[in-house]
């Protein structure tokens, strides 16, 4: 079953379009990684301090065992001179799919 993670928090005022740069970066070296389906950047529309990064992944273990691996600190340093304050992680199974059916995928 997929999973969506949902990485919140907020960034330094002012330095959102590095932030942004350095995201990608970070995309570009994660890509190709065994269960990575992709990811996406949101930014909160009333606070353009506030992100949350959206990945999506094969399932739980395959995200768990990347994020444990020496690899993904590694390639997520570009983000972390960004961080205000703490970032919040939560792993989200799908409970409904696309057609609405209630069936997992």
């Amino acid at each position: 079953m997929s999973v969506y993670v949902m990485v919140s928090a907020r960034i330094k005022p002012g330095t959102s379009k590095e932030f942004e740069r350095a995201f990608e970066e970070v995309r570009a070296k994660v890509g190709g990684t065994p269960g990575h389906l992709g990811e996406q950047l949101l930014r909160h529309s009333e606070d353009p301090d506030r992100y949350t990064l959206l990945g999506h992944w094969e399932s739980t273990e395959k995200f768990l065992a990347w994020e444990d691996a020496p690899i993904h600190r590694e390639n997520t340093v570009p983000l972390r001179p960004f961080w205000a304050g703490p970032v919040e992680r939560v792993i989200h199974e799908i409970a409904v799919d696309r057609a609405g059916t209630g069936a997992r995928p």
